[in-house]
């Protein structure tokens, strides 16, 4: 198979290292506006906004499909640099451990073991694209089963821990891998991996919304899932908390199970039973939420099978994630509120 021979436009580099330095930068006015309104350390603040600047851009540039493209082609060129790339992505958590004191060395060996497994998975098949010709392998879905079972095993928690322990650094650092290994060294294309959604995308977003609540609600109730009552939190608050769940919960969630596995079971299986791609797609979601408490939730597994049809068909519309993302982030924080 022929290399691409296209390079990434100028533009382009020029618009991704924007966007790293624009981050960069803000870590001094927000620096200054944390430290007039409380007291941390200087230096271990700036270290922690350093991290999560470099983690943002790491998430935006894999967002970018000429980004994408010009990783894969050097990925392509050298199984070496294949490799190696990925591992770019624990110099955030390295200036966050070091500069804050928290460095541990069996915490960096865990992200750089969750880094290598699959994209050594992967490795292999690199210069197949992952089209309708080459579906997916074995080794594709052990490489998803090494990205998300770490996860729901809680084996990446306690390594982002200042000023305590930060939950939003674990899944912006396992959607960066996962973006990596199957965007860049698979070429799984049309995953719709982006952040900011278009018109289009709300719409599907709400009307999946409303079809899943019109079944989804009271088949809860009836379970004994949701017990519904009057949110006593603020508008502002629960805005921020659907941004916050859509960004750290609902696109992580969505790039693995729909952008991926059903993007997948897709191309794999044949077009006219597409639909089954869904639906097991859907029982897998399902089941990835019977370990919440109390252990196995077959109540919680029911609620997230049924959702992920929704959230599955707002995905295969148009196949963009942030229409999924709006939908699950809208269950989620509905759920949280009002239930």
């Amino acid at each position: 198979m022929a290399l691409p021979t296209s390079h990434m436009p100028a533009a382009t580099y020029g618009r991704v290292f924007l966007v790293i330095a624009l981050l960069t930068l803000l870590v001094i006015p927000a620096e200054a506006i944390i430290l007039a309104q409380t007291y941390f350390n200087p230096w271990r603040l700036a270290a922690f906004l350093e991290c999560l600047s470099l983690t943002l851009a790491a998430v935006v540039a894999l967002t970018d499909s000429h980004v994408v493209r010009e990783l894969r082609r050097r990925a392509m060129e050298s199984a070496t640099v294949a490799l190696a790339l990925p591992f770019l992505l624990l110099v955030p958590y390295l200036i966050l451990a070091i500069g804050t004191g928290t460095f541990r060395l069996w915490a960096a060996g865990k992200l750089a073991l969750y880094i290598a497994a699959p994209t050594l998975l992967l490795l292999p098949d690199r210069l197949h694209r992952a089209d309708h010709s080459h579906g997916a392998g074995w080794r594709d879905f052990a490489a998803m089963a090494a990205l998300a079972v770490p996860v729901g095993a809680q084996w990446l928690d306690g390594i982002w821990i200042w000023p305590q322990e930060v939950y939003f650094f674990r899944p912006l650092f396992c959607v960066c891998v996962c973006a990596y290994d199957f965007l860049v060294i698979r070429g799984l294309e049309d995953s719709g991996f982006r952040l900011i959604p278009r018109k289009g995308d709300l719409g599907d977003g709400l009307a999946n919304l409303v079809a899943f609540s019109l079944l989804g609600i009271p088949l809860g109730i009836y379970i004994g899932f949701i017990h519904p009552h009057w949110p006593s939190a603020s508008g502002w608050e629960i805005a921020f908390q659907c941004f916050g769940i859509y960004l750290t919960i609902a696109i992580p969630e969505e790039l693995m199970f729909r952008g991926i596995l059903q993007n997948f079971l897709a191309k794999t299986i044949p077009s006219s039973r597409a639909v089954y791609g869904l639906v097991i797609a859907s029982v897998i979601f399902g089941a990835a939420h019977l370990h919440h408490p109390p252990v196995p939730n077959w109540r919680y597994g029911i609620m997230a099978t049924l959702a992920g049809l929704f959230y599955g068909n707002a995905w295969r519309t148009r196949h963009r994630l942030p229409a999924s993302a709006l939908t699950h982030a809208m269950v989620d924080t509905m759920w949280r509120f009002w239930f």
